[in-house]
């Protein structure tokens, strides 16, 4: 399923938009480019670092990496340069940028502050493009790929530990007590504290990334979404007495009541596209 929204009144409604979600970064980049004019272009991105040369096959005059992840650097050739600062605070001056850019780092941002410090730093009528998962909007939640056990790597794709909706349908000691029925203790403990205590996500479902744009003061041009599952969940056979059943309605509805304001399940992927007003 992809859906768009009307900034007017927030309604979702049926538009073909799957073709744009969902896309390797290869494509995100293809369509930031045919989206922006990035020759001569001054670029901020959240998060990541694509390649220099890349940069320069599309004629970019300045691409600044903001990761606090990455060591602070400038490439040799002086169009790339990492900042190793959050999103929250940009160390760039005001409308100093054509264009901030974003692959997949969004959900790991605070969201409210990284927007105003986006429309901070864009030019008027500087575009935001991002592409990115709203994680605890969706079913895999969790993300389990930031878990490391036993010296090795957890991925969510591979690793499907968790039944469906875990960070939303279990207590911490609920989900320690159904994991330990299919994994070791060490394994169960480590992924509920990533689960229930992890500062990796930011924890905000699609609808707090709809009123942050909202709230930035940035004019509203394109948000697609798409609630497609790429890969199976096929967790371990956990004790069933202590597996609760899914039911998506009730679960939203349950949320909803607890963040007192209406909350869709199901969103993975988000396609948001924003402009600076030229005044």
């Amino acid at each position: 399923m992809s859906t768009s929204l009307s900034p007017e009144s927030g309604a979702a409604t049926s538009t073909p938009f799957i073709g744009r979600l969902a896309m390797s970064e290869e494509e995100v980049f293809a369509d930031f480019a045919a989206r922006v004019p990035l020759a001569g272009a001054v670029v901020a991105e959240i998060g990541g670092a694509f390649p220099v040369a890349l940069l320069h096959e599309h004629g970019v005059a300045r691409w600044y990496s903001v990761d606090p992840n990455r060591a602070a650097q400038t490439d040799p050739s002086g169009v790339r340069e990492v900042l190793a600062a959050g999103a929250e605070d940009m160390p760039l001056p005001d409308a100093s940028v054509d264009a901030v850019f974003s692959c997949n780092a969004l959900q790991f941002v605070d969201i409210g502050p990284s927007l105003l410090q986006a429309a901070r730093v864009l030019r008027p009528g500087g575009v935001l493009y991002a592409h990115f998962g709203p994680i605890w909007s969706a079913v895999d939640g969790h993300q389990l790929e930031y878990v490391r056990y036993q010296g090795r790597d957890l991925t969510f794709w591979d690793d499907t530990l968790l039944p469906p909706w875990s960070h939303l349908l279990y207590t911490r000691e609920e989900l320690r007590a159904l994991l330990r029925t299919g994994v070791e203790d060490g394994l169960a403990d480590a992924v509920v504290g990533h689960v229930h205590d992890s500062t990796t996500v930011n924890r905000a479902f699609f609808e707090d990334y709809v009123a942050a744009a909202l709230a930035s003061g940035l004019d509203w041009i394109e948000v697609a979404t798409s609630d497609h599952l790429d890969y199976e969940i096929a967790p371990p056979a956990y004790d069933a007495a202590l597996t609760r059943p899914v039911d998506l309605a009730a679960l939203a509805a349950e949320v909803s009541a607890r963040r007192g304001a209406p909350t869709r399940l199901g969103v993975r992927d988000v396609l948001m596209v924003l402009r600076k007003p030229n005044y």
